[in-house]
């Protein structure tokens, strides 16, 4: 098998947190890393084992060759990356979310269509063994209907500040997390939107983004989804979904408290626990293979299996706008408090 060779963009959490899985995917080899910082830039090279390192797209450009591009940068530079590399005929992944707006999301759609390159939205949930293992459930039927949809997903805060700043970002935590919830609702429904309603305030943080959300979806087929999106959640990532049918109930935790392994420490531990982990004594909980329970793993070989195969994966830049414009209407209607029709 040839490998497809691989360009990161980004130094933070979520390349490293994707380096991991590209590292453990046969025929996927990470030969070029794009960074700001030229020091952080190279020992974070140094350290993956990744052979060039560059701070902009010529330097990028003239080092060795590669297929596949993933832009795991701030969301103010998602639309650069992707036209940049489209027109150098690079296929693309994008972290969610893709853009900061609808409109940058659509821009970076047509930038991959107008290449003719495969382009893929980083929607880890999609591709997480639970979920593939919840739609699996509910596409056979075992709950009836779903009615009603409950998401959340919170932590205390993101990693880096350029997060907190709304310019950068494009908006607080129904963007950055509702985005997970929003996105896996359109796939377990398979509906289009047609209204949405949401409330979003600053409870906590110091930022001109909202740090909690509660939003709420109504489909075209009648169905509910309930959107809640927190950075004021303590005790590390909490991630639930319930789908209420008219046969039955799905109910889904992956918050720490959730985790199989628990372990109770009287001294601290520097070792790695779990994304947004807060403690490092007392009661901690450690999870296994994080890369791959958060889906990474299967969205990255399912986005090389189908460059391979010269065919769309199943979660597409399209996906990625429809989010986008799910999480625009919902911004309009927190202006306005009233309903929105997309």
């Amino acid at each position: 098998m040839t490998p497809l060779r691989v360009a990161m963009l980004g130094t933070g959490f979520i390349a490293e947190f994707r380096s991991q899985a590209y590292a453990r995917t046969p025929g996927a080899e990470v030969v070029a890393i794009l960074g700001r910082d030229p020091a952080r830039t190279r020992a974070l090279a140094d350290r993956l084992g990744i052979p060039h390192a560059a701070t902009s797209y010529d330097e990028l450009f003239r080092g060795p060759e590669f297929d596949v591009v993933d832009i795991c940068l701030p969301n103010h530079l998602h639309l650069e990356a992707a036209e940049r590399c489209a027109a150098e005929r690079k296929h693309l992944i994008c972290e969610k979310p893709l853009g900061r707006t609808a409109a940058e999301a659509r821009a970076m759609l047509a930038a991959a269509e107008s290449a003719g390159v495969i382009h893929c939205y980083g929607e880890n949930w999609r591709y997480a063994p639970d979920f593939v293992e919840i739609e699996a459930r509910i596409r056979a039927g075992v709950i009836g209907k779903p009615l009603w949809l409950r998401g959340r997903e919170g932590h205390f805060g993101p990693h880096t500040p350029w997060f907190y700043d709304k310019q950068l970002a494009g908006g607080g935590a129904l963007l950055d997390m509702g985005c997970h919830v929003i996105g896996t609702f359109l796939q377990l429904v398979g509906k289009r939107t047609r209204e949405v309603f949401c409330t979003a305030e600053t409870l906590h943080h110091d930022t001109d983004c909202e740090d909690n959300a509660l939003g709420i979806m109504r489909f075209e087929d009648g169905t509910v989804g309930q959107v809640e999106a927190s950075w004021t959640v303590r005790g590390g990532m909490a991630v639930t979904l319930e789908v209420w049918g008219d046969e039955g109930l799905l109910v889904f935790d992956r918050s720490a408290l959730a985790q199989p392994i628990k372990i109770f420490a009287r001294h601290a531990t520097d070792a790695y626990l779990m994304e947004k982990a807060e403690s490092d004594r007392g009661w901690l909980f450690p999870m296994v293979e994080e890369y791959r329970r958060y889906g990474y793993q299967g969205e990255i070989e399912h986005f090389l299996d189908a460059i391979r195969a010269g065919r769309e994966p199943s979660c597409t830049f399209r996906d990625g706008v429809e989010v986008n414009e799910v999480i625009d209407a919902m911004y309009a209607s927190a202006r306005e408090r009233t309903w929105k029709e997309l």
